[in-house]
Order: structure tokens, then C-alpha cells, then sequence
């Protein structure tokens, strides 16, 4: 059994043979398994849409650090709170704007 541990690649990765996901975006984007479920029955074409919806926020997730980008998502949604133990920090002011624009369009 094949699993995608990778968000980014995981369409192509289940149009490849993989099973399932284990998945980050999807703790801040629930939504994104039904990408996932599309993929296993083999509508690729109608997960594809869903898959570049998301791309630009899997990529924001990493951009500083896991779990830092999730956590700051979380945070803007009122979920949780954006405070860290080191070694992990909380994502730069910068890059929380960026969070904030993607989570406008999305």
C-alpha cells in the first residue's frame, strides 16, 4: 500500500496507484479530502479544480515551517491560539499577511 505524505502531489500521486493522503492541509482545510475522495474513485478531472484551489495554501503551510503556517491558519479561523514552545515560532508578520490574503480566496 502506497500512501501520498505529501499535499502537493497527492493527485498525482493517487492517479499513480497511492491509496490515501496523510495530510496537513486537510487540518486546516477540511474540505480538501473530498479532493482526495474524487481522486480514489477516479474523477480526476473533477478533483483537479479542487486540487489548484488549494495549491497556493499547501505551499504557505511550509513556507516558514511545520506546524507554524497551520498553526497560524488555525489561529486566524479563532481555533487556537498562535503560540509556540521552542524550538517551533510563530510564522513572520509578513507571511502571516500572505496567510491572510490566500485565506480570503479561498
Amino acid at each position: 500500500m502506497l500512501i501520498s505524505g505529501d499535499d502537493p502531489i497527492t493527485l498525482p500521486m493517487i492517479a499513480a496507484g497511492a491509496e490515501g493522503l496523510i495530510s496537513v492541509v486537510a487540518n486546516v482545510y477540511p474540505a480538501y479530502s473530498d479532493m482526495v475522495r474524487l481522486c480514489l474513485q477516479g474523477k480526476f478531472a473533477e478533483a483537479l479544480p479542487l486540487h489548484s484551489k488549494y495549491i497556493d495554501v499547501i505551499a504557505s503551510l511550509f513556507a516558514e515551517g511545520s506546524p507554524s503556517g497551520a498553526k497560524a491558519y488555525l489561529s486566524e479561523m479563532g481555533l487556537c491560539k498562535n503560540t509556540f514552545r521552542q524550538p517551533v515560532w510563530p510564522v513572520s508578520d509578513k507571511h502571516l499577511q500572505k496567510i491572510k490574503e490566500l485565506m480570503k480566496e479561498v
